[in-house]
């Protein structure tokens, strides 16, 4: 798989020699603390909390918000009778390895990617795990569907990375759901091996967002699947343990509790459930008020286009910046030459789709 997937102590160093060789001012063991905007001049005050406690106040034109999908807010279930819960209760945010819990009972809340990765590092550290799986998942191999869908664009062959960009960003979303729904029973087929040892574990499929498979709940639900780079096998096997027959209901003195009067004993509980909303990270460093007036994020608009990242958010200098690697080496060049434009006075009137 050389030069197609980076491994991250390659992509760890390029970042760190990129900003030494073009001189950027980075700073680590920093915090914004937070950003307001004056509504005369429409300056961002941005205050920065050093590593060494110190301040810093910065008074710009353009403030550009690049923290992650929810910026490590949980979401996690409030249940009854957490307080008489003797084990302790996690998120995945807050998760390091499984050797924290050697001889522990470990229950992961939730079926997706996060909750796969876990359980599957749990499982492979002889720590006794169990997957609370709360709703059907989609899934489909790494080994054999991701080639399927990408060997032609995204690979070892004749076609630059930038160039690819360029292709797939060109192709309408809303066209690609109508090809996506014959390819999802094309890939199917091709794990079929794997879909069918999940099947007689009792672990719930679906085909992805409106059967649309990964893409489509990438765009509209940022989540929703798991892509297997082994967890499924471990499933199929019974080394990761699989209850998904009732919905929780409660915290017992020694586990979990369900509506159907099942408990399954816990002496660890880690909620694989999200991070809450996108717009978290707005919310944490500008407030409710602009985090509440800010447009949505995230999710197709009428036009297919992703809402609110990488164009206008509702106030003037105010950028969002989400997704994966390849959303955000795209679509920056176009963050930067808005700004650009805006600054040398070029900018224009703005387009914009249907509500």
């Amino acid at each position: 798989m050389a030069g197609v997937h980076a491994p991250l102590k390659k992509l760890a160093g390029w970042l760190e020699s990129y900003a030494q060789s073009l001189e950027l001012n980075v700073w680590t063991s920093s915090t914004v603390a937070s950003a307001s905007q004056d509504p005369t001049t429409k300056l961002w005050k941005v205050t920065v909390k050093r590593g060494d406690g110190s301040e810093r106040v910065f008074n710009v034109k353009h403030f550009v918000v690049a923290a992650g999908w929810g910026a490590g807010i949980p979401n996690v279930p409030a249940l009854p009778g957490k307080d008489e819960f003797e084990g302790r209760v996690l998120h995945t945010f807050q998760y390091k390895k499984a050797e924290d819990f050697a001889g522990k009972k470990v229950v992961v809340v939730g079926s997706c990617t996060a909750a796969h990765d876990i359980a599957a590092d749990c499982s492979t550290h002889g720590v006794d795990v169990t997957m609370f799986q709360r709703s059907s998942t989609y899934v489909m191999s790494t080994k054999k569907s991701i080639p399927y869908l990408f060997a032609g664009l995204y690979w070892d062959g004749p076609i630059p990375t930038d160039l690819a960009d360029r292709v797939n960003a060109s192709f309408p979303n809303h066209l690609a759901d109508g090809i996506s729904h014959r390819k999802v029973d094309e890939l199917a087929a091709l794990d079929k091996d794997i879909l069918d040892g999940l099947r007689r574990r009792g672990f719930r499929l679906n085909k992805g967002y409106n059967d649309c498979g990964v893409m489509s709940s990438v765009w509209q639900r940022g989540g929703g699947f798991y892509l297997d780079v082994g967890a499924c096998q471990l499933i199929i096997d019974g080394k990761i343990k699989l209850k998904n027959d009732a919905q929780l209901a409660r915290y017992t003195r020694c586990g979990l509790g369900f509506d159907d009067g099942s408990e399954l004993p816990a002496d660890v509980v880690i909620f694989a459930t999200g991070l809450g909303e996108i717009k978290g990270p707005i919310r944490q460093v500008c407030g409710d008020l602009i985090a509440d007036a800010c447009k949505p994020v995230w999710g197709l608009d009428e036009e297919g286009e992703l809402r609110g990242c990488y164009r206008d958010l509702g106030f003037h200098g105010l950028w969002y910046m989400t997704g994966n690697l390849a959303l955000c080496r795209f679509h920056s060049k176009h963050v930067a030459l808005q700004i650009k434009a805006m600054e040398e006075g070029l900018f224009g009137t703005r387009y914009s789709g249907p509500a």
